[in-house]
Formats: structure tokens, sequence, C-alpha cells
């Protein structure tokens, strides 16, 4: 081989890897835009944060613990069936939030909606409540205790009533919880929620992981 061979090899080689680097480059997603992530009301943490594992009952009267936050992404509301105002308009949000999704993201995602009330709010009731929405949503409750610690690890604030009243209400937080599908909780999307701007965004968190 001559020198002029190999002076032409090298530079062939050396524009190949340019080329790769580039194309490279060009094909890994951006960066997310925290900014713009919290402009659509996202707001992720720089590091996931454990979640306690509790022992509470799904809609279905099934146990419900941290494995059923794993193997998907999750998206987990705090209310109850009873709430007047905040639980419907916000499950009535994520329904619309789930429909604009593509497939690909909405066979990623479960909406759980955990009731603070279990005072009133059993499995039937929390089923007949979700049916409503007709969105493929899950549920839990279960004891006090038990709801307590997952919602102080989630970040949820509530305040336990006074069930001696018939129709008590229960103040509590409008947050959507993000877990990730190791049971992680990475975030949450702060109300009210903009399901134009959830809808281009959560794809795009959901395919980073």
């Amino acid at each position: 081989m001559t020198g002029v061979q190999k002076t032409v090899l090298v530079c062939v080689a050396s524009i190949a890897l340019v080329v790769g680097a580039v194309v490279n480059k060009v094909m890994q997603p951006a960066p997310l835009d925290r900014t713009a992530l919290q402009e659509a009301g996202i707001y992720l943490f720089d590091s996931p944060r454990p979640i306690p594992d509790v022992s509470l009952r799904s809609a279905t009267d099934q146990p419900w613990g941290r494995d059923n936050l794993t193997g998907q992404w999750d998206l987990l509301f705090f209310g109850y069936t009873f709430c007047p105002d905040i639980c419907p308009t916000t499950l009535a949000e994520l329904r619309q939030l789930m429909q604009k999704l593509p497939e690909a993201t909405r066979s990623q995602l479960q909406v759980t909606f955990v009731s603070v009330d279990p005072n009133r709010d059993t499995p039937e009731q929390i089923t007949t409540y979700l049916n409503f929405f007709s969105a493929g949503f899950a549920g839990a409750t279960g004891e006090s205790e038990q709801l307590a610690t997952l919602a102080k690890a989630l970040s949820i604030a509530y305040i336990e009533p006074d069930t001696s009243s018939e129709n008590y209400l229960v103040d509590h937080s409008g947050q959507v919880v993000i877990v990730d599908p190791n049971g992680r909780y990475v975030g949450f999307i702060r109300p009210p929620l903009n399901t134009e701007k959830l809808a281009q965004w959560l794809p795009r968190i959901i395919g980073a992981e």
C-alpha cells in the first residue's frame, strides 16, 4: 500500500467517525427543558425518591401495594368519591389526557385514584365512581395509617375529617404524582392540568426512561 493510499484511508476513516458522531448526536433526543416542563405544570426531581410498601385494597378488592406501581409508569391522584369539585374535575382532565396521548404512551401508563376517605369509599364505591369516567382507571384505599404513610412519602397533604357529620368534606391537595416503572417517585404535576402540554411532554418523559 502506497503512502497516498494510506493517507486516503486515514482521511476516509476520519470523515466516517465525524459523520457517525454527528448522526448519533442528531438521533439522540434533546434533554428535557426543565423550564418548559414547569410551564406545563410538570416538576421532575433530580433524583427519584423511594416509595414505602403499604398494605391497601384495590378497587377490585385485592391487595394493593408498592408492587402495583412497578412495570409501568403511574399517575397517582389522591382524593375521594364524594368530593364535589377537585376530584371529578381532575379525573375528567386525566381522561382527556389519556385520550390525547399516542397509543405507545397510553400502553405504558396507568392512572390510579387513591381514596383518602376509607370510611365511605369501599372498593365497590370506588369502582362505581371510576366506571363513570370510562377510562380504565385503577383505584385503591385502605386503613388511615397506611394511607398516611403513602401520602407522606409522596408529599400529598390531606386532613382526616370529622366523620360524625353525614356530609363531611375532606381537604386534600390536588397534584398528580408521577411514578416510574421501578416504583419510584420521580415528580408531580400541579393543577389545573394543561392536557395539551402534558400530551406533548409525557411521551418524552416516558421515552427518556
